[in-house]
């Protein structure tokens, strides 16, 4: 892929963040936003982002050509986004308990979508993922272990598990980034 083109997606990208960001700031106060929530909504927003792209590329490629696993990489993609968007927005439109059993479900039809991509994915996207995983299982160790000796050590505060899961997703999409460019998928 060529700079030029790089840089229009990522503007593309920037606009859909920024698309997101605007329709949901009626529900959530952006000012007030904490780090971890202001992370993990940039992360849902490129999450919904990639999804819709993927599903809007199989959409329009030509009946002759195979779709793949596009459809399933693009459900993966947007539940993942949703996911991490309802722990935030949810509580404006439903009370806690009936936003958690919907995480619970969505997490079950996102696990299942994830099983069946590896299952009907070719030997290439099989070695991004196992690459994707193990590179962001190093990443995340690794900072992890670094956050939790500065902790120890006085030199800083703790973090919520949703701070960290915010980490761990970006560092998990980072991850799948470099995977991907590896083997030629960008």
């Amino acid at each position: 892929m060529s700079w030029p083109a790089r840089i229009l997606g990522l503007l593309f990208l920037a606009l859909v963040g920024a698309g997101v960001g605007y329709l949901i700031g009626g529900r959530l106060n952006l000012d007030a936003l904490s780090w971890d929530d202001a992370l993990a909504l940039i992360i849902a927003a490129l999450l919904l982002a990639t999804g819709v792209v993927m599903a809007a590329i199989v959409a329009l490629r030509p009946a002759s050509v195979p779709s793949g696993c596009g459809v399933l990489q693009a459900v993966v993609m947007l539940l993942a986004g949703v996911l991490m968007l309802a722990p935030m927005w949810g509580p404006n439109l439903a009370d806690p308990e009936t936003v958690f059993v919907g995480l619970v479900v969505l997490s079950v039809v996102q696990s299942v979508a994830n099983l069946l991509l590896w299952r009907r994915a070719d030997e290439m996207l099989r070695r991004v993922m196992v690459e994707t995983s193990a590179l962001a299982f190093w990443a995340s160790q690794m900072a992890l272990f670094l956050y939790a000796a500065a902790e120890r050590l006085g030199l800083t505060g703790g973090v919520s598990a949703w701070g960290m899961l915010a980490v761990l997703m970006t560092i998990y999409l980072l991850a799948s980034t470099v995977a991907s460019m590896r083997r030629g998928l960008h």
